[in-house]
């Protein structure tokens, strides 16, 4: 094979190779390795999507604010997971021993080399941002029950609210206003339950509701009710 090559040159190749096959096994391992915790973190990323979208009050947009970060950081990973797939089928190719030059196998063992030090810096990371997004999925899958109560006292006074001033007739004072409060008001229950609503970091979803149900209340007591 080195025929055509001097023996300090093809010594000096055949040592490139070999350093070449370390680091690349050493790479194959940590590539292993960040698979596996790249597959725990889209696990984490799909379990906390099974969690909103129904309707319940869990604050959609807020969340996915939230997974926006982890959808960079797993993009990245995974952009730089294909650059290190391409590099070892091109260099696990047989012809390559034939054809490269020193240059290039020394270019070729310090991507490898690059590359297990990426794994192993990333692997804390990943690990770290998917018992993250565990505890945000166990918190999710407890917030609907906890919205429950408060939501259902909101939809029961709305229902209430509109009775009331149905009953009360056209010539109320102010209906019109208090019509345009009400609508109001489910407009922003409906919000609520889609999880379309900015979330204030001192304030929960149930607090919301509430606000809600407050507005509500003032709205019938505004509504005027016969004298018995």
């Amino acid at each position: 094979m080195w025929g055509r090559r001097g023996n300090a040159e093809a010594r000096l190749l055949m040592e490139a190779w070999d350093t070449l096959a370390y680091v690349m096994k050493a790479a194959e391992e940590a590539h292993g390795a960040l698979q596996d915790a790249r597959a725990r973190f889209e696990e984490a990323l799909d379990q906390i999507s099974a969690t909103f979208g129904f309707g319940d009050g869990v604050p959609v947009d807020s969340i996915r604010g939230q997974l926006a970060q982890s959808q960079d950081t797993l993009e990245s990973v995974s952009s730089m997971m294909s650059t290190f797939e391409e590099m070892h089928a091109t260099w696990d190719d047989s012809d390559m021993l034939v054809d490269s030059e020193f240059e290039e196998i020394k270019s070729a063992a310090e991507f490898f080399t690059e590359y297990g030090q990426y794994c192993a810096s990333m692997l804390p990371t990943l690990e770290g941002v998917t018992e993250s997004l565990a505890r945000l999925r166990d918190k999710l899958l407890g917030l609907p029950a906890k919205i429950a109560p408060v939501r259902e006292r909101a939809y029961a006074a709305m229902a209430a609210a509109t009775g009331e001033l149905t009953s009360a007739g056209p010539s109320v004072p102010g209906r019109f206003a208090l019509e345009a409060r009400l609508n109001a008001a489910g407009d922003r229950l409906r919000a609520l339950d889609a999880g379309h609503v900015e979330i204030d970091p001192d304030r929960k979803i149930s607090d919301l509701y509430r606000d809600v149900e407050t507005e509500i209340a003032e709205i019938r007591d505004a509504v005027p009710r016969p004298a018995y």
